[in-house]
């Protein structure tokens, strides 16, 4: 090893343990394998083949992307429940003479009383909100309780998302295009061109859940935040993504994704791939994208179908994934990057070009809480959170969203 690869070697061993040193605690299997390759790469500084060094090298510098990848999605995890956290709190803070009031007449109420969270975090990184917050007692054993696992929205994070004041959204699409533009001599009349606008509207649809508190708990402000963000809020999110994604548009359902979606096509592909598998179709997905004139950036799998598809490897062994994992650790297709999500089918996919999708709420949180039933005599409160939104994609925006499942896709594909 020349005194240049020996102080590079140094350099990329100093910077390794001090990724070490910064991981977080909740990353310990990847620190240990990280430790691992590091002493592998001390012991291989001397008598050992480039190609040898270069595999350890490359390998340590990919652990430590991934280290490094994990620490900062838990650390905008950790941001945003707490800043949700904040918002929930000041939204209740505003409120806290009358509930007080509540408490002290006994339960008592004339009216229901209103809570609008008004400044939560941004909806493309809401998705983060209570994927296991700690909920605390009111006993002092041993403090905490254990919330039912859920999962982690991600599709808002990758569509288009806003408000909208009024309970039908309008969107105007252009069709019956006429006339081609040419290029023309001097003093020969101009092409007309023509295009015929139609308005198209969606109806703003509801979404509730409501839960029952007893008045002693109103008394107790973090105990009652922590039951609504992560029992009632956390259960109202995944209920709207199922929808977003999944929705029929029939009665007070929205207009899924998968509703909208155009099925895949092999297109010019079709019967050509030796061995197809899970990646040529993504493949294949993100060009049939672009020729309907749409960018991919996103395509939902099932998290098993994610497990089989690093499965996947090479005619010479490689696992194919590699190839496609970016800097961040993300896998990233063509421009489209792979999520993984419990909210998609195993074994079927959907994605392309998901800015198409327009997301609008009218009422993004709102809570209730007053009496119903027996609430009165049960010395309870019933609290209610509602939602409001709407989702649409213009006739000539659904070619780009394309949906399927990867058996029926391979087969098309497949060399005959």
């Amino acid at each position: 090893m020349t005194p240049e690869e020996k102080a590079a070697h140094d350099a990329l061993v100093l910077e390794l343990k001090s990724v070490i040193a910064d991981g977080s605690k909740e990353n310990k299997d990847l620190i240990i394998e990280l430790k691992s390759k590091v002493k592998e790469l001390e012991e291989k500084k001397a008598d050992v083949t480039a190609d040898e060094f270069k595999s350890v090298k490359d390998e340590c510098i990919r652990i430590a992307a991934e280290l490094k990848a994990a620490k900062e999605v838990a650390l905008e995890k950790k941001e945003v429940a707490e800043s949700f956290k904040s918002a929930l709190k000041k939204a209740f803070d505003e409120k806290s003479a009358e509930i007080k009031s509540i408490v002290d007449n006994g339960g008592k109420q004339s009216h229901s009383l209103n809570i609008e969270v008004k400044s939560a975090v941004d909806i493309t990184t809401a998705n983060s909100i209570g994927a296991g917050t700690t909920q605390y007692t009111l006993t002092q054993n041993t403090g905490i309780i254990s919330p039912i696992r859920k999962r982690v929205e991600k599709y808002l994070a990758t569509v288009s998302v806003g408000n909208i004041s009024s309970p039908r959204a309008l969107w105007v699409e252009e069709t019956d295009e006429q006339g081609t533009p040419i290029f023309i001599g001097e003093g020969v009349g101009k092409t007309q061109l023509s295009v015929l606008y139609v308005e198209k509207t969606a109806n703003v649809k509801k979404i509730a859940v409501y839960g029952k508190v007893t008045t002693e708990m109103l008394a107790d402000l973090p105990q009652l935040i922590s039951y609504i963000q992560n029992n009632l809020m956390k259960r109202l999110e995944i209920k709207i993504e199922d929808q977003l994604l999944a929705g029929d548009n029939i009665g007070e359902n929205l207009n899924g994704a998968k509703t909208v979606a155009t099925a895949f096509s092999a297109g010019a592909q079709a019967n050509l791939i030796e061995r197809a598998n899970e990646w040529d179709v993504l493949n294949a997905i993100a060009t049939q994208v672009e020729i309907a004139n749409g960018m991919p950036n996103a395509v939902f799998v099932h998290p098993s179908t994610l497990q089989a598809m690093r499965a996947v490897k090479s005619s010479t062994g490689e696992p194919l994934w590699k190839y496609y994992q970016d800097v961040d650790g993300n896998l990233v297709v063509a421009g489209m990057r792979l999520i993984s999500t419990a909210a998609v089918t195993a074994g079927e996919f959907i994605g392309g070009d998901m800015s198409v999708m327009n997301v609008l709420f009218r009422e993004q949180t709102n809570i209730q809480i007053g009496l119903d039933g027996n609430d009165f005599i049960n010395n309870k409160k019933t609290i209610l959170i509602e939602s409001r939104l709407v989702q649409f994609a213009s006739a000539n925006d659904t070619p780009v969203i394309v949906k399927g499942d990867f058996t029926t896709a391979k087969a098309a594909l497949l060399l005959s």
